[in-house]
């Protein structure tokens, strides 16, 4: 076995590996590596979300999510937030108490039923959902325009990509390059870092000029 062949085969599962162990050089690979699950994911996701509504989901395992719902009001296009809960225990999910605020203005709701049938969505769908977001090897998506979906986490900070619709002119590539937390990668791909808790700090691996 030639040397090269077998650096090869030591270093794809570096690349591939679980998003806990995340890396921007990963998710370029994967990208590449998974662009017909990545396609067919985002085309599934855009299917089962109700026009005009914006969902963000995050697997923390195959029964425990991150799931955030914004229902449009009225015939607008403002969105009031529906759902939003951490950790939510697809087997076992005791929904928590109102606040006073949730209450008065009635504009939330901590009912996972609820949601699911707003949406029309089942345990059925969620699986599915779990099952094109492993095969992609990601760990999250939302609807917004462009889709983002989230790929893993570099320490605190969240790595994920957006996916536009149509491949980006050279001035959208430059818009969407700002030096700090997001990238142009290629085509309708554009790279997101978010430092989350502490704090919007850049990335060094987005400066144009290194």
């Amino acid at each position: 076995m030639r040397l090269n062949h077998l650096i090869n085969i030591l270093i794809i599962p570096i690349f591939i590996s679980s998003c806990g162990m995340a890396s921007i050089q990963g998710m370029k690979y994967n990208i590449d590596e998974k662009s017909n699950e990545i396609t067919e994911l985002k085309n599934y996701f855009n299917e089962i979300v109700p026009a005009n509504w914006i969902v963000r989901i995050q697997y923390n395992s195959s029964t425990n999510i991150d799931l955030f719902v914004y229902q449009p009001i009225g015939d607008s296009t403002k969105r009031e937030t529906l759902f939003s809960q951490w950790n939510v225990d697809l087997d076992n999910y005791k929904e928590p108490p109102q606040s006073k605020n949730e209450k008065k203005y009635g504009d939330t709701t901590k009912s996972l039923e609820l949601v699911e049938n707003k949406l029309n969505w089942n345990r059925e769908t969620l699986s599915e959902l779990y099952n094109k977001l492993e095969r992609a090897n990601c760990i999250g998506i939302c609807n917004r325009k462009p889709v983002e979906i989230e790929y893993g986490f570099s320490g605190m900070a969240l790595l994920s990509f957006s996916v536009f619709d149509k491949n980006l002119t050279a001035e959208q590539q430059e818009e969407y390059s700002d030096n700090c937390m997001s990238m142009f990668y290629k085509e309708n791909i554009v790279l997101n870092y978010t430092s989350g808790a502490t704090g919007n700090l850049c990335t060094p691996e987005f400066k144009k000029n290194k």
